[in-house]
């Protein structure tokens, strides 16, 4: 009875981290950019790979602000694949600034959010 309930638990307990772990390995969700210039259009990748027993879905991605343009793979990623979110930043503000992309996926309720930052100067 004790070994059942042991290798019950232990099931659980499996169970619970497998739950918990992402499946998703992002290599870095913030970068900081330094000092660009204004109107200078800069791209920026956002690297993950799946590491999860199974494909995943990139919903959807979306900057912070019109400044930002996200391109995000819309096929599956399989378990092992590596991937990344590009965003396209352009700003003619001068200044600091801290932007964000928001990504929703199919391997986690909570949505990931990617930041960077720097400074616009003329």
């Amino acid at each position: 009875m004790k070994r059942a309930l042991s290798i019950t638990l232990l099931g659980i307990a499996v169970a619970a981290i497998a739950i918990s772990t992402p499946a998703i390995n992002w290599k870095k969700t913030e970068l900081v950019l330094g000092e660009i210039r204004k109107g200078e259009l800069v791209e920026l990748n956002f690297t993950f790979t799946n590491e999860g027993p199974e494909a995943i879905q990139i919903l959807d991605a979306k900057g912070s602000c019109g400044c930002t343009e996200v391109k995000y793979p819309k096929d599956q990623i399989e378990p092992g694949e590596t991937a990344e979110i590009t965003a396209k930043f352009k700003s003619d503000k001068t200044g600091p600034f801290n932007k964000t992309v928001t990504v929703k996926t199919s391997s986690e309720e909570t949505p990931t959010i990617l930041r960077f930052r720097g400074t616009i100067v003329e």
